[in-house]
Parts: C-alpha cells; structure tokens; sequence
C-alpha cells in the first residue's frame, strides 16, 4: 500500500491471475521433470569413504591445500619476531593484586591469632 492507502494492483505479475489451473500444472510439471532425479536421490548407495573423497576431490583438495598453506604461514610468521613469555609462578599470580598479605605469610608467622587472621582476609 501507498501512502494513500490504495493498493497497488499486482495480479499482472500473477501468472495464474487469469488461468485458475496454472499453479497446479506448475506443480505437476516440476514434478515430472524432476522424478528422475529424486529417484536417483533417493536409491540407498554403498559407497567407501576413499570414493567419497574422490567424488568431492574438486572441492576437498583445494581447501586442504588452502587450510594447510595458511597454517604454515601463521606457524612461520610466529616464530621469528615474538620473544620468548617468562614463565610466572602460580604464587605470583594469585598475589599480584592483593592488598593484604597473602595467607601462606600470615600462617608463616608462627603464632597467629585468629580473630586477627579472620579480621584481615574479610571478616568472617
């Protein structure tokens, strides 16, 4: 609909506009033109994996060569310019934004007073 609010005449571009019948002889001729297809669809073939591999070669190979080449270059291209990461230790990560001391250097004091110890990791 416009902005007027008539509609736009479209049953030019219906084929079956004028001819009641024509959507079921479409119907009828697709399915006849396409039944020998359908059936070769259909019929249970026993095939191996090589004769699959060998029925998709002209898609298959070209993206394995694809997929193969763009790794080399990403393996080749990370090797050469990056420096070799320090290894951080496990203590150092979980410490690293502590404001408090950490547990292990509170229990490593000798004698440690709970209600101080429970006081400073929150308050239990």
């Amino acid at each position: 609909m416009n902005d007027l609010g008539d509609r736009v005449p479209l049953e030019a571009l219906d084929p079956g506009a004028s001819d009641p019948g024509f959507w079921a002889r479409f119907h009828a001729r697709v399915m006849e033109e396409a039944r020998a297809e359908l059936g070769r669809r259909q019929a249970p073939e026993d095939l191996s994996i090589p004769e699959v591999v060998f029925a998709w070669r002209r898609t298959l190979v070209p993206a394995a060569l694809m997929a193969a080449a763009l790794a080399g270059i990403f393996l080749v291209g990370q090797g050469s310019g990056s420096a070799p990461l320090s290894p951080l230790a496990l203590e150092e990560v979980l410490i690293q934004d502590l404001e408090v001391e950490p547990i292990p250097s509170v229990l490593g004091r000798g004698a440690v007073d709970e209600v101080a110890f429970l006081h400073l990791v929150g308050g239990f």
